[in-house]
């Protein structure tokens, strides 16, 4: 049996491309008691950002550190968050699991070399950490994306239904988490070490340090897994982890079957791959397993809240993918990056890549959002699997 908890707070997207930290401060504040009626992430940014430390962030730890502690409510007090710059990834994750298990609310936590910030709304371990010894085995993520559409937040908005709403309760496995998202970044540290940093709980904490599981792999890594091979791994995957004894990946899962497997390959690390596996039913896409695709492990899971059904992946969308990009980008005009002029996209005059592609990225901080890229020329056109089309792929800090 597996220990848990998880706080149940609440995602929401953020409102423009670089307000993260704002999405996140409204996420925390709601969660231990803030009104929505006084949440406002034009407010919430401003706050971090006229707060921070370092004034090249657009939220900084500081910042966000500030602004949930000048907004909580007389309801949490004496509690308070603080900045945590552990100097380990092992240290600065027990101050995640403790925040989580001590405060019983969601700390916030900086992924990709604190390019993004993300809310950790829940762990999974496989004993009581304060037991003793434990290891980790995930964590559960609220990790905003960018939706315009959304022009007010409330506890029955939109946030969270999938796409551009982004999803909430996204699945990370500890290998995972290490590797790919709490991997840290040299913030201020006089000797430019690199920091694992959080916004947590203040009391020190009196659990272990955090234990990895063994990661069981399916391949060597000198060739890439065979797609008739992923449906397999992602079963095994989520009873491995016990999510098909999670409620609601239950729901997801209890109908339908593995779609034809997209292999993605990352453009910011050379020789990485992942494959995307839908989980399909009569509604549409329910749910996402990202498989390695050199050693076949699992890697996170997330389901959607309501299906997907024109996903450019999966089932008739593999076989259609050229066609739906083209409704898309067809004698369409984009603006080139850098206020270039723009250009019109004519049908037949671009190639279209074999396969995905993913970094983080304002566009898509998640792994489960790539791209479909099209060279038109020397030009590049970037289609999400969601629809959404952009002429460049942009990062940042604490964006």
């Amino acid at each position: 049996m597996s220990w848990s908890l998880n706080t149940g707070d609440r995602y929401h997207t953020q409102d423009t491309s670089y307000y993260c930290g704002a999405a996140c401060a409204m996420m925390i504040l709601n969660e231990i008691g803030v009104s929505y009626a006084d949440l406002d992430q034009d407010d919430l940014y401003t706050s971090n950002n006229s707060h921070n430390a370092n004034p090249a962030w657009y939220t900084d730890p500081y910042g966000l550190c500030y602004t949930l502690n000048d907004r909580r409510p007389a309801s949490f007090l004496p509690n308070y968050f603080v900045v945590h710059k552990r100097l380990t990834e092992a240290e600065g994750t027990r101050d995640v699991a403790f925040t989580l298990y001590h405060y019983k609310v969601s700390p916030a936590v900086l992924v990709y070399h604190c390019a993004h910030w993300n809310v950790v709304c829940g762990v999974q371990t496989d004993v009581d950490p304060t037991t003793g010894p434990y290891v980790i085995e995930g964590f559960w993520l609220n990790n905003p994306v960018w939706d315009s559409s959304i022009s007010s937040h409330d506890g029955s908005d939109t946030c969270g239904s999938g796409g551009t709403h982004g999803v909430a309760n996204e699945f990370v496995t500890y290998a995972e988490w290490q590797t790919n998202r709490f991997n840290g970044c040299a913030y201020d540290d006089p000797g430019a070490a690199t920091q694992w940093i959080s916004v947590c709980d203040p009391e020190p904490p009196t659990i272990d340090l955090p234990r990895r599981r063994e990661v069981k792999r399916h391949g060597n890594g000198k060739r890439l897994i065979q797609p008739q091979q992923v449906a397999e791994l992602a079963s095994s995957g989520l009873k491995e982890y016990k999510l098909a004894e999670n409620k609601q990946f239950e729901a997801a899962f209890s109908s339908g079957g593995f779609g034809m497997p997209q292999l993605v390959q990352r453009l910011d690390r050379p020789n990485d791959f992942y494959y995307l596996t839908p989980w399909e039913g009569e509604r549409g896409i329910s749910a996402l397993v990202d498989i390695d695709a050199r050693f076949g492990f699992f890697k996170s899971a997330r389901v959607f809240s309501e299906p997907a059904k024109e996903w450019l992946i999966g089932g008739e969308h593999g076989a259609k993918s050229a066609e739906l990009i083209a409704r898309r980008v067809n004698d369409k005009i984009f603006e080139l990056p850098g206020e270039k002029g723009r250009f019109k996209v004519y049908p037949g005059t671009y190639c279209i890549t074999p396969i995905l592609v993913w970094k983080p990225c304002r566009q898509s901080w998640s792994p489960h959002l790539p791209f479909y890229q099209l060279a038109i020329g020397g030009t590049l056109l970037y289609v999400r699997v969601d629809g959404e089309v952009f002429t460049q792929l942009t990062s940042g800090l604490g964006v």
